[in-house]
């Protein structure tokens, strides 16, 4: 007989339902389009997806445990995450947004697919004015947080799972965008897809299983128009562009974010660079190209560190020394820190590297061998290791020996592939013209903090530029103009990608990068 399953939320009874013994908790919930937080894909490694059953009040690990009778599970309230150009074009309260248009104008949607977040832009194709957005947490989360979690999932069980749900994720936020507007679905004439390589094969329903092991394969780098999938909220013969990819892990969301920026008109030399779990980077100089792609890791979207967390109410984003104490900016109105996203853990460790407590090689320093204060605030972890304490000593939020440790590896791999770039393009990093932080992370950090743990070089600073959701902006680009999509290619088609995992230049620079100034 199958278990029967009640699931709460804080405003009570959520869901009853019939599940199945023996799969597990996670399985159950995602099933049922309820998604938890699993950054380590299920595996266990993480501990964010954790619920609590009872009777009883234990709370477990909902990837780990299985389902072998009745059980009530009661899960946190549903992820609200910050998200760039969320708010972008939205129409103000109280204005007719739909009315922009004429009765009889088409309109286009513009999607960026990332792999933490998922934004649509409804846009009004005659006048271009952008109409309504909307937003979320990328549904396939629950499979893990980066693309290498995804594939794998992909390959044990299909990428079916992955397929739907970021399609019914689509649907539901063009439905929703047409519902803030006034527009109907029937008047949505165009789509156009930018989004990572791996992002792009599941929403067009190809498996992207080839690009997890050598020789890296793709199905398609697309560039090309394919026919939307059934269900799609758009008009009768509808078309759907998908941005053009340059390999397996430099995809639609860098040449859109390099549309959007110009590349074409710029001498250069300039680097563009999106920091995520998988960090992209692009340099022009002249008429040449340069791409690669560094296996950042999750640590910059704070999953995989011990008190990390997503952009979220509750996440501390930003930490200063001050008044004798880290004094904290916590997301929301009011809460209680209860972890650290991925722009205060830049800060984080910042604050050590600037007060002594973390030497060049990255170990934080025993309370005696600290000369500043802060060395009040590093206590020790149950094995024994030092930890740093962000609010009350002993306690509550704190950055570990091993999370420092994960953060020197993701920077040394985005460090490193940056002067890749610059040896293979013969240039120094004081020529750089112009450096691009695009996406939502490279908008939220502090620059400071990013060149203070070597991030990128410190001569990078007074010409950088933050310009937010470029590969959302750059799909808007390419939807309302042929051009600009004409222009997709051509950038396309000048891109030199260089394999990092080859390269004598980036093993040695990782190594290098490694250390702390």
């Amino acid at each position: 007989m199958n278990p029967k399953v009640k699931v709460y939320r804080a405003g009570g009874l959520f869901l009853e339902a019939e599940g199945t013994a023996g799969q597990t908790l996670l399985e159950f919930l995602s099933s049922r389009d309820i998604f938890l937080d699993a950054p380590c894909g299920g595996r266990g490694k993480c501990g964010k997806c954790k619920v609590r059953l009872s009777p009883g009040g234990e709370e477990v690990k909902a990837c780990q445990t299985n389902l072998t009778g009745d059980t009530d599970i009661h899960i946190p309230e549903e992820m609200k995450m910050t998200i760039a150009g969320q708010d972008s074009g939205a129409p103000r309260a109280g204005q007719d947004a739909g009315a922009r248009g004429e009765a009889g104008d088409d309109y286009g949607v513009a999607i960026d697919i990332g792999t933490t977040t998922v934004v649509a832009h409804l846009t009004n194709l005659a006048t271009r004015e952008r109409v309504a957005t909307s937003s979320g947490v990328n549904a396939q989360r629950p499979y893990g947080a980066d693309v290498i979690s995804r594939i794998e999932f992909a390959a044990a069980h299909g990428h079916g799972t992955l397929s739907r749900l970021i399609r019914t994720q689509i649907n539901g936020l063009i439905s929703e965008a047409c519902e803030k507007s006034g527009v109907g679905a029937s008047r949505i004439k165009y789509i156009v897809i930018a989004g990572n390589t791996i992002m792009q094969h599941l929403a067009a329903g190809y498996s992207p299983v080839g690009m997890g092991t050598v020789p890296f394969e793709p199905v398609s780098l697309f560039g090309e128009e394919l026919p939307p999938w059934d269900g799609l909220p758009a008009a009768p013969g509808a078309a759907m562009y998908f941005a053009p990819c340059v390999s397996s892990y430099v995809g639609g969301d860098i040449t859109a974010g390099m549309l959007f920026c110009d590349f074409e008109r710029d001498a250069g030399p300039t680097v563009f660079i999106d920091i995520g779990t998988n960090g992209e980077i692009a340099m022009k100089t002249g008429d040449r190209y340069l791409c690669c792609a560094t296996a950042a890791g999750p640590a910059f979207e704070g999953a995989e560190i011990s008190c990390g967390m997503a952009a979220v109410p509750g996440a501390v984003s930003h930490i200063r020394w001050g008044d004798g104490r880290p004094e904290l900016t916590v997301l929301g109105d009011g809460e209680e820190p209860g972890g650290i996203c991925g722009s205060g853990l830049l800060d984080a460790l910042a604050l050590l590297l600037d007060t002594g407590a973390v030497d060049e090689t990255g170990r934080i320093l025993d309370p005696e061998e600290i000369e500043h204060p802060i060395a009040a605030h590093i206590g020790k972890d149950a094995q024994g290791k030092n930890v740093f304490y962000l609010s009350r000593v002993g306690g509550g939020v704190y950055l570990s020996a091993a999370d420092v440790r994960k953060l020197q590896l993701a920077k040394a791999a985005i460090a490193g592939g940056i002067q890749t770039l610059l040896r293979e393009a013969g240039t120094r990093e004081e020529d750089v013209k112009t450096f691009i932080l695009a996406g939502g992370f490279g908008s939220y950090l502090d620059r400071g903090s990013a060149a203070r743990i070597g991030l990128f070089p410190g001569t990078f600073l007074p010409v950088t530029r933050s310009p937010g959701n470029t590969a959302g902006e750059g799909a808007a680009k390419a939807l309302v103009s042929e051009e600009a999509r004409a222009e997709l290619l051509v950038m396309r088609g000048k891109c030199e990608y260089v394999e990092l995992s080859s390269s004598l230049v980036f093993n040695e620079q990782f190594v290098e990068q490694m250390m702390f100034e």
